[in-house]
Formats: structure tokens, C-alpha cells, sequence
């Protein structure tokens, strides 16, 4: 128990920084509990989005929900084909997912690291999302991958879902991501539809916390 909390004090201070990271955000969207909003990042054509809700579940409801790799196309925004390639510890995982892209652009594939940290006072929880290289994965999780196809690989993608206790019952969750999609999709459009992304995830995340298999779930 001594070292999964030091390892979680570690990966705070390591998560600090880019969480904080300094964006100038305008609201795109606030509507069925959802805000969402969009801003530019400096060195990209593309903008971030960060979508917020404050969710009707106990904050280790929502855990289980993102460790539950296999049914993210159930809540996340047109994510198809997702599998968790590998778990090197509670607080450590490599996750393969697909984004189905409106034709006539080809479906965004990407690898994703999941490094989680927790705030010991407040229980803040942080899961970073950061694309990793397919050479850069560990052994077990290049074998994990699966065959592609046409599918274009995203190499550059960072963000992180943030829970926040709001009460015994209720979290407030962020979803904030950048991500460029390679293959020279024009950055007007993409930045036109970047709003639904998180818009649709979190309603539908808040929906998936709420089921039975995910009440009993303790990370920490």
C-alpha cells in the first residue's frame, strides 16, 4: 500500500505542470449540463477543446468507467475498435483506439498512455492522456497491437480527464485534449467539429457511471 501511494504522489507532481497548462479557452457550448470549450495552442493550426460536467456519481464510479478500455465506443465519441494492449500497473496503462472520421477523410487511429495520479487531501484524480510511438510501447503492448489497416496514426495527441469530488454522490469531471490528425485534414474543418467531441463524451459518460458493474471499483 506504501508504494502505490508514493507512486501516486510521484505521478502528481509529475501531472502538475501539464495540467495547468496555460490555454486561452472561449466557450463554445453550454447546453444539458455540459460546457464546452475551445481554444488555440501555440505551434498548432488545431485547437484544444475542454469539455466540463459535474456528474451524478462518486468519483470512483467514473474510475472504473475509464478502466474499463473494451467499452469506451459505448461512450466516447465515434471511438470504434478499442482495446487495452497493456497494464503495467494500476496507475500505468496503453490503450489502441480508433476515431471514426467523416467521409471522405480516412478513420484516426492512436496509442495512448494512461498515467493516473490522485491528490491524497482533496482526491483530485488526474488521467493523462499522451500518444506514444509504436517503437516506444513496452514489449507486451507491441505484441498487444492490433493488425491496421488504412486507418492514419495520430502522433501527437495530449490531454486528461481531471475528477473532482464535489460531494459524496456528484464529480465534476474535465475533458481536455490537442491532438493533430495528421494526413493534412484542413484545420478549419477540423476545428468546426472539435466541439461535439467532448460535447457527446461526457453525456454519455455521465450515463455509463451510473451502471451497476462500475459501483464497486477502488483504484487506490
Amino acid at each position: 500500500m506504501l508504494k502505490i501511494k508514493q507512486l501516486v504522489l510521484l505521478a502528481g507532481l509529475f501531472l502538475s505542470g501539464f495540467s495547468a497548462q496555460a490555454v486561452d479557452w472561449e466557450l463554445a457550448k453550454d447546453a444539458e449540463g455540459v460546457k464546452v470549450f475551445t481554444g488555440a495552442v501555440a505551434g498548432s493550426e488545431y485547437k484544444a477543446f475542454r469539455g466540463e460536467i459535474v456528474v451524478d456519481a462518486e468519483l470512483n464510479q467514473l474510475m472504473a468507467v475509464l478502466d474499463d478500455t473494451a467499452n469506451f465506443s459505448n461512450w466516447m465519441y465515434n471511438c470504434k475498435s478499442p482495446k487495452l494492449l497493456y497494464k503495467a500497473s494500476l496507475l500505468d496503462r496503453y490503450q489502441y483506439l480508433q476515431n471514426d472520421f467523416p467521409w471522405p477523410a480516412k478513420d484516426r487511429e492512436m496509442i495512448l498512455r494512461n498515467e493516473i495520479s490522485q491528490d491524497p487531501a482533496s482526491r483530485v484524480t488526474t488521467v493523462k492522456l499522451s500518444s506514444v510511438a509504436l517503437e516506444k510501447l513496452p514489449a507486451p503492448a507491441r505484441q498487444a497491437m492490433p493488425k491496421t489497416g488504412s486507418a492514419v496514426r495520430m502522433e501527437a495527441v495530449q490531454g486528461f480527464f481531471e475528477l473532482s469530488p464535489v460531494s459524496d454522490t456528484e464529480t465534476k469531471v474535465i475533458f481536455q485534449l490537442h491532438l493533430d490528425p495528421g494526413g493534412g485534414l484542413p484545420a478549419g474543418l477540423v476545428n468546426a467539429l472539435i466541439v461535439d467531441n467532448p460535447f457527446e463524451t461526457l453525456k454519455a459518460l455521465a450515463k455509463q457511471a451510473v451502471r451497476p458493474e462500475y459501483a464497486n471499483f477502488n483504484p487506490f
